[in-house]
């Protein structure tokens, strides 16, 4: 085998694996590509390592319309219904997403985010052996080694998890399909088996657990960070179904993360500061990328407004409502002034992430916020003690006033009572998590499949309620990309159903 003897570094303006056509008949040997350095000494100094932290984040920026993430930040949002096709292609592929019936050869974009992901990973993998190494005088920055080492670990974390929870079947601790966990650089064309879901479980909370002891407590909200890990951790444990420890993680981070972790006053604000470089420092956020500049397309705009408009289904669900005892509770009131009718885009798209960078650079696209420990904590809490807490009940209500709720004569838009049974509170908790999170990321999609899992796929709440398509839960999760799978000797093994 050739040993793959290049690390790639980069801005985010670098061309990343790109070779003239002339070049590719070169022998590997002679060959050297652009935008390269060799790996065992490119990281030699504290800037060196710098730089390829640096190229690690570029990996989730938009590059125009062919970089992998906006695609990823989408598709969950077209599978739950809660978004429809908007203006992008109506070819097999995004059909197979809209009717909940992925196909698994010939996708493009499948192909570009599963193999964006681990470009992610093999990126972190290469700053992680290479810094270890280094001697501690490399650094000028006292402790600085540590938190790179922390913030990439968290990043190949985080990695792992979008796989496992995109590929992989997340909702089943007990299941072999798993993703194939990278702990180390790619050198070879060797391959290895799919890890088992508990497997991938361990090795993620393994980077979160030392980023949240050694990364930096804050440098930008465009890096990661302790809270970031401790949320991200938050969230693993909840799809893992560890909810006690998942509640107890949100408890530490609401009550000690301190003023530069809390919520907004208000919900709109939290999206009003995309004109300001404000955005950047905002309490509510946990962890964001930032967009890039000389991008001809922002992440957002490209996610919220080109490729998906808001569903009625969508709609539907946020203007419905739940009966406690006597008292009839609107989901909600205000969340939903966020989006707005757009005919460029044919309907309704969402106002959370446009930005054509006409009025410079602003632009961060939340991997996890403030409000999502809170709604973490409400479930957690009362999945844990299988009754509905003070802890998860103030939770809720929390998120609910800062929207605009009130205690009594809300005429609708009101807290949730403590008469409130269990069951009607999980429901509350998916609801208020569509109507607070919808367009960040997909968490609606994954708590329908988690909800569906935890009533037995098919003897209580399915997420066909939501969707009439979503019968096969085998299509829940997305297949390996054939071309992937043919490419190493069908050493990975394929989801079932494809």
């Amino acid at each position: 085998m050739k040993n793959l003897k290049y690390i790639y570094i980069g801005l985010v303006s670098a061309a990343l694996f790109t070779t003239a056509s002339c070049q590719l008949t070169e022998d590997l040997d002679d060959y050297k590509p652009p935008y390269a350095l060799e790996a065992e000494t490119a990281i030699n100094s504290e800037s060196a390592a710098e730089l390829a932290l640096t190229g690690a984040y570029a990996t989730f920026r938009q590059k125009s319309s062919g970089g992998a993430f906006p695609i990823f930040y989408l598709v969950p949002d077209i599978m739950s219904g809660y978004s429809n096709n908007g203006s992008s292609s109506n070819g097999p592929e995004p059909l197979g997403w809209a009717t909940n019936n992925p196909i698994a050869s010939g996708g493009n974009d499948t192909g570009r985010i599963y193999g964006g992901l681990y470009d992610l990973i093999n990126r972190t993998n290469w700053l992680i052996e290479k810094v270890t190494v280094l001697d501690e005088k490399v650094f000028t920055t006292p402790g600085r080694k540590a938190e790179i080492l922390a913030e990439a670990k968290i990043l190949r974390a985080l990695g792992h998890f979008y796989l496992l929870r995109t590929f992989g079947q997340f909702y089943d601790v007990n299941s072999e399909y798993g993703i194939l966990i990278r702990t180390a650089p790619v050198k070879n064309s060797d391959i290895s088996p799919r890890n088992t879901v508990a497997e991938t479980y361990t090795a993620i909370i393994a980077d979160l657990d030392e980023g949240i002891a050694n990364a930096p407590d804050l440098r930008s909200k465009k890096y990661t960070n302790k809270t970031f890990a401790k949320g991200l951790k938050a969230r693993v444990l909840l799809y893992k179904g560890d909810y006690a420890n998942a509640a107890a993680l949100c408890q530490d981070i609401i009550a000690n993360a301190g003023s530069n972790f809390k919520l907004e006053p208000t919900y709109g604000a939290i999206f009003d500061q995309h004109d300001s470089e404000a955005i950047f420092t905002s309490s509510e956020i946990l962890f964001g990328t930032a967009g890039a500049s000389d991008a001809g397309l922002g992440i957002g705009n490209y996610y919220s407004g080109f490729s998906a408009n808001i569903s009625q289904v969508y709609k539907t669900a946020i203007a419905g409502n739940i009966t406690v005892g006597s008292q009839t509770i609107t989901y909600d009131n205000a969340r939903t002034s966020i989006f707005i009718t757009n005919s460029q885009y044919g309907g309704y798209y969402t106002t959370k992430y446009t930005s054509y960078f006409t009025t410079g650079t602003n632009e961060l696209f939340y991997h996890m916020r403030i409000a999502e420990v809170y709604l973490i904590l409400a479930e957690a809490s009362a999945r844990a003690n299988n009754a509905v807490t003070p802890e998860a009940l103030s939770a809720i209500n929390t998120i609910r006033t800062r929207a605009g709720a009130v205690t009594t004569g809300g005429n609708g838009f009101e807290t949730y009572p403590n008469t409130i049974s269990l069951a009607q509170f999980l429901t509350a908790v998916r609801y208020e998590k569509l109507a607070e999170l919808y367009a960040e990321g997909g968490e609606s999609w994954f708590d329908l499949i988690r909800y569906d899992y935890a009533d037995g796929f098919g003897s209580g709440f399915k997420v066909s309620d939501v969707k009439a398509s979503a019968t096969n839960s085998d299509k829940f999760i997305l297949p390996i990309p054939t071309e992937s799978i043919d490419a190493g000797n069908h050493v990975i093994k394929q989801n079932p159903s494809y």
